[in-house]
């Protein structure tokens, strides 16, 4: 079945109604104005609420990751208000709907769709997680495998307030992070718009002046200006060339981390640390969770692994092949490079007290912190190399509109 909206009228005693706007799920156009005519009114306008975006599979969730990531915040928002009606002692289904009524300037439309979407489709017979699981873009497995063993064990509101709480503190880390690269990023990019403006637009005027005073051009001022027209011509073209060859390249290490354990420990390697540390905290933080909502941990870590970037997706996934066949699970995450001698000593330690969750939590927490410092070294480290690059970039131009003047004076002298 699929969303549609909906325009409609009627008219009583002779007499026109306002205009109704709504949704409706139903199998095509030609049902959903049967019904609407069956309760007296005429469809003016009707439309697909959405419709999906033909993609291969692999691009397809990279685009529903992107999307997850960017939606942190509403879906902190929608936890927080189910957990809400929850208590209150409203059924699952009442919420979501009480939940897609709001239509203030802050609910965007792709939200309301997917309340109600979601809504249906447990009218339809659907449990909770399955019919979260039919939004990708929304939520991934934890959140599914979560909701399942929360409402499951009868501590749906809990569970839920837990991951608002989670999907707040992810957001904060991810912010950090963005601000950290975001200032060196302008100043960066006003850098580079500065000279190329100045050395097409400043320079050729002072180089046709010494060309008619039949002087020659300095070699700086050369250069700079050819460099000013190579970026101005072909700037977009070698930009879009090099979005392309990095995407082809992403592509290409996927496949060969897939085949390669050989390439999955080269791609590891190469992370950059504090990416490393992050991942590594989400992924005990969400082992926590999954293991406290009742989740086994063979299953876990497999929902974990299609989370997981794809070097440390591979780790988790053998990892849960190993724990089938008996083994601890602080000896199947042995990988060194992502996990360290002090994380699988901790893991074992808490594994034996039986505190694994406890113990889980507690890494998340530090390497989180660690995260944040890492975040923080890095802006500090950034920040100064923008402004010397923006003091280079402006000198350098600034030179060479300095020497032609020079040159014409000492001629003129």
């Amino acid at each position: 079945m699929e969303l549609w909206r909906y325009t409609a009228v009627r008219s009583e005693a002779g007499q026109a109604l306002a205009p109704r706007r709504g949704e409706l799920m139903a199998e095509s156009a030609v049902e959903v104005r049967a019904s609407l005519r069956r309760i007296g009114w005429q469809v003016v306008d009707l439309r697909r609420a959405r419709r999906p975006l033909a993609l291969p599979s692999q691009l397809r969730q990279n685009w529903n990751r992107h999307l997850r990531r960017r939606r942190r915040d509403q879906r902190a928002e929608i936890y927080e208000g189910l957990c809400s009606l929850l208590e209150s002692g409203l059924p699952l289904v009442e919420c979501l709907e009480v939940m897609s009524e709001e239509r203030d300037r802050w609910t965007n439309r792709s939200r309301r769709t997917m309340l109600i979407e979601w809504r249906e489709a447990m009218r339809s017979g659907a449990s909770p997680a399955r019919a979260m699981g039919k939004h990708p873009s929304w939520f991934d497995g934890i959140d599914c495998a979560m909701v399942e063993s929360g409402q499951h064990g009868g501590m749906l509101p809990g569970v839920l307030k837990h991951m608002a709480e989670r999907e707040q503190r992810s957001g904060q880390l991810g912010q950090q992070l963005v601000t950290a690269l975001t200032y060196p990023a302008i100043i960066t990019v006003a850098a580079i718009g500065v000279a190329v403006f100045l050395s097409i637009k400043t320079l050729p005027d002072l180089a046709n002046l010494l060309s008619t005073a039949k002087i020659e051009v300095p070699a700086l001022t050369r250069w700079v200006m050819a460099g000013g027209r190579l970026a101005a011509r072909w700037g977009a073209v070698l930009l879009a060339a090099a979005v392309v060859l990095a995407a082809c390249g992403v592509i290409a290490l996927r496949a060969a981390v897939q085949r390669s354990p050989r390439a999955a420990r080269l791609a590891a390697s190469l992370t950059p640390r504090v990416l490393r540390t992050w991942a590594v905290a989400q992924f005990a933080q969400h082992l926590a969770d999954l293991l406290r909502a009742g989740v086994p941990a063979v299953e876990a870590l497999r929902v974990l692994s299609t989370t997981l970037p794809i070097a440390l997706e591979r780790v988790v996934h053998r990892a849960a092949a190993e724990i089938e066949d008996g083994r601890d699970l602080a000896e199947a995450l042995d990988d060194p490079v992502w996990f360290t001698a002090q994380f699988r000593r901790l893991l074992h330690s808490g594994q034996a007290a039986g505190e694994l969750e406890a113990t889980l939590e507690r890494m998340a927490r530090r390497d989180e912190r660690r995260t944040e410092r890492q975040i923080t070294r890095l802006a500090t480290l950034l920040e100064p190399a923008a402004i010397l690059c923006l003091a280079t970039l402006v000198g350098t131009v600034v030179l060479a509109a300095v020497l032609p003047l020079t040159r014409l004076q000492e001629v003129i002298g």
